[in-house]
């Protein structure tokens, strides 16, 4: 198997791949934490090169695709280091407090340890939460948009599959920012941050292009839709389910949002980028409208 370790700090939509795929080949990514491997107890935000903080896999090149196909990702395995790091700074999160914090701890079976009381157990939540394809303007990895991006969500799990749409020929595919565990928003602006060797196969569909990042995992279709705060995200979401809702079973479309009203499941991302994200669903079988194809 075929490994890629090379890392890039921009995304542009002319940034030249240096490793190409075919659809159905698994490949191997190499990933660094979000710090750049440069994060442990004892150190401060200061002390960190900045140019190196937030690095991410790319741009793989993915043979035959032109702009507007779709892209689905499989995330086939997620093997973390040993140890991870959590940690905050003034500014970062929600109530971050006014110094750089941080701890040690482990990957696969993590415990917080750090009171006189029992130990607690941190749920494992392995996850990728930078996945996505080149967007058609220069930004940085930890953004996210319709090209996907730092979509921050659990559901980036083994097992689960994400669809873009290339807004670039070859889609320039981008990956990163290993998380061992994350509470529901990431409020403290990160979760345990762990480097990570990942196996990933890609596909692609030239008869759907879906507008958000699309997660298909254990049979349940979510959209990853992102906003300036959480009322434009949950705007834009709901108008997505609504119209998807009304196309996909030929309702009008007063009744499709009166549908969704009683449909709609919401998880929140993170509340940790500039812009805020929300992964929806529906029940009752009726998320088979927001990724017909796939079903």
């Amino acid at each position: 198997m075929r490994e890629f370790d090379e890392q890039i700090y921009r995304l542009s939509p002319g940034l030249a791949p240096s490793f190409t795929v075919e659809p159905g080949e698994v490949f191997a990514c190499l990933t660094q934490d979000a710090s750049g491997n440069q994060i442990g107890e004892g150190v401060r935000h200061a002390d960190l090169d900045p140019s190196r903080v937030f690095a991410v896999n790319g741009p793989i090149k993915i043979a035959g695709v032109k702009a507007g196909d779709a892209v689905g990702v499989e995330i086939r395995a997620i093997d973390p280091a040993e140890w991870g790091h959590t940690w905050t700074r003034p500014g970062l999160g929600v109530g971050a407090p006014p110094e750089s914090h941080v701890r040690r701890l482990a990957a696969r079976h993590p415990l917080i340890e750090w009171g006189t009381g029992a130990p607690i157990a941190v749920t494992p939540r392995l996850h990728i939460g930078t996945l996505g394809l080149l967007p058609r303007v220069e930004t940085e990895p930890r953004h996210l948009g319709g090209y996907g991006g730092n979509l921050d969500s659990v559901l980036c799990a083994v097992g689960s599959t994400v669809w873009i749409t290339a807004q670039v020929d070859g889609g320039g595919l981008f990956v990163g920012d290993v998380h061992a565990a994350m509470g529901d928003a990431e409020v403290c602006g990160t979760g345990i941050e762990v480097a990570a060797r990942l196996e990933l196969c890609v596909r692609t569909r030239t008869d759907w292009a879906p507008t958000f990042a699309t997660i298909r995992r254990e049979e349940k279709t979510w959209i990853v839709v992102d906003g300036d705060d959480f009322d434009e995200a949950l705007a834009r979401g709901v108008a997505e389910c609504t119209r998807l809702l009304a196309a996909h079973f030929g309702m009008p479309h007063n009744d499709a949002y009166l549908a969704v009203g009683l449909l709609l499941e919401v998880r929140v991302c993170q509340v940790v980028n500039s812009r805020r994200s929300l992964a929806l669903s529906l029940t009752g079988g009726a998320d088979a409208a927001l990724a017909p194809a796939l079903l």
